[in-house]
């Protein structure tokens, strides 16, 4: 065989391993360009039995946390975009900072600080699946304490 006689397969073989060597390149996710977070603020005290129910599809783990009433005070939403910080007020003069970091294998990383003025009450990274929520406990407040249910979403 000549080299005239060599080069179409030169060529596809070279095509080939282009088209082989690209695909893992592209089977990266790419980031959604930004998600939705809902923000729960939820009472929990043991001043009465009672359960809020539009918190029903988190009962089962609220109940863990150990009180008989369960009740949601605010809610917010706000679509954000990658690596830039959201800000929600929270009861009691505080604020929860949510900065999205990272979109990878269907879960979410977010960067959460929760601040009493400049203050960090708590300072954390949490790994959350896409359209997952995350329950963080928080300060005293009114007979009982702040949870804050953290819900976030690609569109």
């Amino acid at each position: 065989m000549n080299r005239l006689q060599k080069l179409p397969r030169l060529t596809l073989l070279c095509s080939l391993l282009l088209v082989g060597l690209s695909a893992p390149l592209g089977a990266a996710e790419k980031a959604p360009q930004g998600l939705h977070l809902r923000i729960g603020t939820i009472l929990a005290s043991n001043e009465s039995e009672d359960f809020d129910p539009k918190l029903s599809r988190m009962k089962n783990q609220l109940e863990v946390i150990k009180y008989s009433s369960y009740r949601l005070i605010k809610e917010e939403v706000q679509k954000v975009q990658w690596r830039v910080n959201a800000v929600f007020e929270v009861p009691g003069g505080r604020s929860l900072v949510i900065l999205p970091q990272e979109y990878r294998n269907q879960r979410l990383a977010l960067k959460v600080r929760l601040l009493q003025g400049d203050k960090p009450l708590v300072d954390t990274t949490v790994r959350l699946r896409n359209r997952g929520y995350f329950l963080l406990g928080g300060p005293a407040h009114e007979g009982g304490v702040l949870i804050l249910s953290i819900f976030a979403m690609t569109p």
